[in-house]
């Protein structure tokens, strides 16, 4: 299902935007409840009643005593150990902290946003362009490395505050906590990492446009191309979404309605058809 959703959406073209982070939930959501359908872990569900049984998949033999099963054991607990390298343990990671004195306007520019009444602000000792949020709802934080305050002007750090604030309205933060606990229980399946990391770099985008809202895209694109000169090219994840984001801005944005809601019905219908019966 996941290779199938993955070619329509190239095949289609489908912009960033509101549709495709639905459609991404959907895909990330929807196998946990038709998992949770009562009797599908029964043998005469799988042998009389679903569509397929991939136990007879993982049955074939690859020579040598080793049976397909073996490969999807192998790289499921794989993705299992990467999950929780790259991203279990960086959240109980505290970054660096560094003694460095904030601009006097930083502090209550940041407080003056809405949600943001008790926001703390630390000095990563970052060299490089980087800001980023923290914490809670009721009690975030904004980090900002040293490289930020001293290469970026104050309308531009003010547009980089702007976007990191934009993860934390309309209920954003919410939403990619309780994602990433559906990617944390299929953290053995390929297309849940895979859909989990798009939706990320498109709400990266959504703060993109809620950050320029009104203004020109062009200082913006300007942050990211210097972010992207100092990420290192073997981070080719990182350098992609980046380019990602500035072709977006340069192309006037996202397309939140890029698809009728008709058609996103039928995507959800298909998969709760489909789903429920392949064990």
């Amino acid at each position: 299902m996941g290779i199938v959703f993955y070619a329509w959406v190239h095949r289609v073209g489908l912009p960033s935007g509101r549709t495709k982070r639905l459609l991404l939930t959907l895909l990330l959501v929807l196998p946990l409840v038709t998992a949770a359908i009562p009797g599908r872990s029964d043998l005469a569900f799988a042998e009389r009643v679903a569509w397929f049984n991939s136990a007879r998949l993982a049955d074939v033999p690859l020579g040598a005593g080793v049976y397909l099963y073996h490969v999807a054991w192998f790289l499921a607990g794989l993705l299992i150990v990467l999950a929780i390298w790259q991203e279990v343990l960086p959240s109980f990671r505290h970054p660096r902290s560094a003694q460095a004195d904030l601009p006097e306007w930083l502090l209550p520019q940041v407080r003056e946003r809405s949600g943001w009444e008790r926001c703390g602000v630390a000095v990563s000792p970052l060299s490089s362009i980087m800001l980023a949020t923290g914490g809670w709802p009721g009690r975030p934080r904004l980090i900002v490395s040293c490289g930020a305050l001293v290469s970026l002007s104050a309308a531009d750090l003010s547009l980089a505050i702007a976007h990191e604030h934009a993860h934390w309205i309309q209920g954003r933060w919410w939403k990619s906590h309780l994602l990433f606990l559906a990617r944390l229980i299929q953290c053995y399946h390929p297309t849940a990492l895979w859909a989990f990391r798009e939706y990320c770099v498109e709400e990266e985008i959504a703060c993109d446009a809620v950050s320029v809202a009104g203004r020109d895209p062009a200082p913006l694109v300007r942050i990211l191309l210097r972010i992207y000169q100092e990420t290192d090219p073997r981070d080719v994840a990182a350098r992609s979404a980046l380019r990602k984001r500035v072709d977006v801005l340069m192309n006037g944005g996202p397309r939140d309605n890029a698809l009728p809601a008709a058609t996103i019905a039928v995507a959800a219908g298909l998969m709760l058809l489909v789903l429920p019966w392949i064990v």
